[in-house]
């Protein structure tokens, strides 16, 4: 063992540092005062980027006098941005905070332990951090730029790119792979920025690259002094992290590639902020969009928002998978543990076996779907080109719940084709119901003697009731309503179809905002509760809801105990669905509160998009058009929890299977 590789020997010792990471992100920093400075007060902040700078070369050897430049730096920078500050009080709370908690860090005062980092990893690290909020702070302050401010953001990230290669230097010995992904992913931004000539602040979104993948890349700290920790060690090992992950690197990838001209039909940017509301859409399979699909995005931006839903429908741990199995790869154990929690497998030696299944069950589907729809456009007037684009894009969206239409007023045109209807129906249903309901099928159909699991009964019996209850409601509450306009016919047709698509699908055959309030009511209970645990809908599953009717129903019996189709229900199932309701409650409830106390909507049309983003579903009743930046960025968050699950989020950084030392006395507690 190489133990001088791994910061055991005096010279590599001397190149930890406890400030390192503060240093990058100081020196990435220090050309910031000239974004936010009038034109008047360039020599105060050249000053104040002088003691930034003067703060991140100082702090690694002279701590004190490094911490005082610092000081001095972050307050000027706070003063220059007093301005935007009092204009905007959230702004002002979000930066006050934040400026606290870094003084704080500097300065020791919480009792932060202070680690001595590998210097030039750590450095690197932190001025890659820097550099993308920076970015991502001023494209949401401010959708367009000058060249003053884009050229404080494009030396942020050369200074991180600097740092970056300086690092590959020493780190191409003793982490080779590392080191060589860093370095083609700065010739990679490199090129995307070359690709757009340059033009202004489109071209930082390939600065935007290099961060990401430098923050996943270079490793900040080791866990011991000879066990090096590989930075995907904390996710693999925790199933809840690991989703949670995969989802935000997918949503961060797509923004960047969205927001780059390439993608948009102009050839000019749409933002940062609508690129990164349009990612987490689709891939939490949402459907929200403040942008129209087929006018603002290019055949470029089209496909990459296909992939983001493909991917984010399915589970970036379902391809992994597929593609080691191809490669003749076999996965670590973490790995099998955390697929297996992710995709409901309690045997793992099945993984691959349920991995192909799924993706096969996937791309029948969507194959099937995208050839009878495609004959449907054809049949509407589409050419050949066009019609098979948008039927493709159209069955995959379906099926993975995701609602994205490349037609302006979604399914509307097609209200009176019973065909478009019911196959993008069928679609949502299949991929609303988890593989193993889908799978319980045929035998159920055919009474065979092979044992089916109680969730999956379970989830078709929920699903088939969810369908026929919204499709009688909506039919009586709707006839002399949204559908008086259709013939018998179209009438049930539509409200079959509005009963499988409020699932977490988000297409519309017809106008949500004309519907009355029973109907909206029905509305937001069916998109509440959403689909199938497994599958790619959202919401808080039909297992969940009929696991809590099931434990009111015995309770009122009088049992102790939960049992359906000859299977008693653990307590774990029943304590794990009572914490999903109350956390997706009071997720909806904070949410709901922000979104009145930022924005100017009427109560009905707040909480149906509240509840809409939480399901990942994607319908609106127009309150989409109205937010601003914050409203945008609470919905956006609302998308991404209502995929990952509260329950996983709150599970994020917490430990399983902690042993209970001490057992209290019990006591009877009165409720209700």
């Amino acid at each position: 063992m190489r133990l001088a590789s791994v910061g055991t020997g005096s010279d590599s010792r001397k190149r930890h540092r406890p400030f390192a990471t503060e240093s990058g992100i100081l020196l990435a920093l220090s050309a910031a005062p000239a974004a936010l400075a009038p034109t008047q007060q360039w020599p105060l902040a050249a000053l104040v980027a002088l003691c930034l700078f003067l703060g991140g070369l100082t702090i690694l050897k002279k701590p004190k006098w490094g911490r005082r430049f610092a000081t001095a730096g972050l307050l000027g920078l706070l003063a220059f941005g007093l301005p935007l500050l009092i204009g905007s009080p959230s702004l002002a709370l979000v930066a006050g905070l934040l400026g606290l908690f870094a003084l704080s860090v500097l300065w020791d005062i919480t009792g932060y332990i202070r680690i001595r980092r590998p210097m030039r990893a750590a450095q690197a690290h932190g001025a890659a951090l820097a550099a993308l909020l920076f970015w991502f702070s001023a494209s949401l302050l401010n959708p367009t730029h000058t060249l003053l401010d884009t050229l404080p953001a494009a030396f942020a990230f050369v200074v991180a790119a600097a740092l970056g290669l300086r690092w590959t230097l020493v780190g191409r010995r003793d982490e080779p792979r590392r080191s060589l992904i860093l370095v083609l992913t700065v010739l990679t931004a490199t090129g995307l920025a070359a690709a757009t000539g340059f033009a202004g602040w489109s071209t930082l979104s390939a600065g935007a690259l290099y961060a990401i993948v430098a923050l996943f890349t270079i490793p900040p700290s080791r866990r011991s002094e000879i066990e090096p920790v590989s930075w995907w060690e904390p996710f693999l090992e925790h199933a809840e992290r690991l989703l949670a992950g995969t989802f935000a690197f997918l949503s961060v990838a797509g923004t960047i590639l969205l927001a780059l001209p390439l993608s948009a039909a102009s050839g000019v940017s749409i933002g940062i902020l609508d690129a990164a509301f349009t990612a987490v859409s689709a891939v939490c399979v949402t459907g929200l969009t403040v942008l129209d699909t087929p006018v603002a995005f290019s055949l470029f931006g089209q496909f990459i928002l296909l992939v983001l839903i493909q991917i984010g429908g399915l589970g970036i741990m379902t391809f992994s998978t597929a593609v080691l199995r191809i490669l003749g790869r076999r996965m670590s154990l973490r790995h099998e543990g955390a697929v297996a929690s992710l995709i409901s497998t309690r045997d793992r030696g099945q993984l691959f076996d349920s991995t192909r299944r799924i993706l096969t069950m996937t791309f029948a589907a969507e194959a099937a779907g995208a050839f009878l729809l495609f004959l449907a456009f054809l049949r509407h007037g589409d050419s050949f080109g066009l019609a098979l684009w948008r039927a493709v894009f159209t069955s995959v969206s379906a099926f993975c719940n995701a609602g994205f239409a490349l037609q302006s007023t979604n399914l509307i045109p097609y209200q009176s084709d019973p065909l478009v209807l019911h196959v993008v129906a069928l679609l949502i249903i299949v991929g609303g119901l988890s593989p193993l309901a889908v799978y319980a099928i045929p035998p159920l159909l055919r009474r065979t003697v092979r044992p089916i699991p109680a969730q999956a009964k379970i989830g078709l019996c929920a699903a088939g009731a969810l369908l026929l209850l919204g499709f009688v409601a909506f039919l009586a509450l709707e006839w002399n309503g949204a559908f008086a306009h259709l013939s018998w016919a179209d009438k049930f047709h539509n409200a079959w179809f509005q009963s499988a698509t409020l699932r977490t699908a988000g297409f519309n055959s017809v106008d949500f905002a004309v519907f009355q309030p029973a109907a909206i009511t029905l509305c937001l209970v069916l998109m509440f509760i959403g689909g199938g645990v497994g599958g790619t809908a959202g919401g808080i599953k039909t297992t969940t809801v009929a696991v809590l009717l099931l434990s009111a129903f015995q309770i009122i019996r009088g049992s102790s105990r939960v049992e359906i189709f000859s299977r008693q229900i653990s307590e774990r199932s029943r304590h794990r669905a009572a914490a999903i309701v109350l956390l997706s409650l009071s997720t909806f409830l904070i949410a709901l509160v922000g979104l009145q106390l930022t924005q100017s909507l009427p109560a009905r049309e707040a909480v149906f998009e509240v509840v809409s983003a939480l399901g990942t579903v994607g319908l609106t009743i127009g309150a989409t058009a109205k937010l601003d930046e914050v409203g945008k960025v609470i919905i956006l968050v609302c998308m991404f929890i209502g995929r990952v699950g509260g329950l996983s989020l709150l599970m994020f950084m917490s430990q399983r299977n902690l042993p209970s030392i001490i057992k209290l006395p019990e006591e009877e507690i009165e409720v209700g």
